[in-house]
């Protein structure tokens, strides 16, 4: 499972990928003159800040982070003091184009977290849909462009450890309404890109995969294999940036997080680091991070 635990439109898929219980204006100032081109590098007027194009993970002990690929470090932002329920603990999160990250809870709560200062507010998200554990990931509406939508992919808590199935769908942040698509094969994390592509990273105890999914009904149009990643998955995210994916992987008996670089072109993996010990059971990267580099 995901954790240890007992806008914009958003797209939502059931999933277990996120992981099973284990497992705007947001104060900042958006903005630094830059321009969305159609590869997805940044000039000068997509009205993206810098901190929008970097990637964040959260800690099932609700560290938020930020992840440098370039680098392969990371830099601790601080804990999460959102107001959830039961004990619950962070589950999912995809962040915006204003670098507002919206964390999902084990419990099925929404909550948007201001990246700069870590204030963190209850969305009206109600678990519409039967979704209430999902993976999560924004994507631009066409390639290059400035407007974004956020799918979620997922179903019932319990994830992949009771059912093989996750539900894609939509979600409207402003109205925190979603729109169903599709059924999908297993439980998969999401993630976005500047070039309106939706991926996702399906863990398994078998035939784990990142598959490329048509954002119209949720079927695979591509797909990379990945046997060397196979087991039982506890913890995992999900991330695309310039170029290439990482995943961020625990699987059962495996103590914290391992980050494995994905080439964006042909699935190969090219490299893995360890997590300096945490448990990431998050990623979200806004469709402002670089397409290519």
């Amino acid at each position: 499972m995901k954790g240890t635990t007992s806008l914009h439109v958003v797209v939502i898929c059931s999933l277990a990928a996120c992981g099973a219980p284990h497992r705007g204006d947001d104060g900042t100032t958006p903005g630094d003159g830059d321009t969305m081109t159609p590869d997805g590098n940044n000039n000068n007027t997509d009205n993206c800040s810098d901190n929008a194009k970097l990637v964040y993970v959260v800690d099932e002990n609700y560290t938020l982070s930020q992840f440098d690929p370039v680098a392969k470090t990371f830099h601790d932002l601080g804990p999460l003091s959102c107001p959830a329920s039961g004990g619950a603990t962070p589950f999912s999160m995809g962040v915006d184009r204003n670098a507002v990250a919206w964390v999902l809870y084990s419990s099925g709560e929404l909550f948007r977290v201001d990246t700069t200062t870590l204030n963190c507010t209850k969305s009206q998200w109600a678990s519409q849909n039967g979704l209430v554990q999902f993976g999560m990931g924004f994507s631009t509406d066409i390639a290059g462009g400035t407007t974004d939508t956020l799918f979620i992919c997922g179903g019932p808590t319990g994830g992949p450890m009771t059912s093989s199935t996750s539900k894609l769908a939509t979600m409207n942040v402003g109205t925190f309404t979603s729109q169903p698509l599709g059924t999908m094969t297993g439980w998969p994390e999401l993630t976005g890109t500047g070039n309106a592509e939706l991926w996702g990273f399906f863990p398994d105890a078998n035939a784990p995969r990142v598959d490329r999914i048509d954002k119209a009904n949720g079927s695979a149009t591509q797909s990379f294999p990945l046997p060397q990643l196979a087991g039982d998955p506890s913890a995992w995210a999900f991330a695309f940036f310039g170029g290439d994916f990482y995943l961020f992987l625990m699987k059962d008996f495996e103590l914290s997080t391992t980050v494995y670089q994905l080439d964006g072109t042909n699935g190969q993996i090219k490299g893995q680091m360890a997590a300096g010990g945490r448990t990431i059971v998050g990623a979200g990267v806004s469709t402002c991070a670089p397409v290519i580099l």
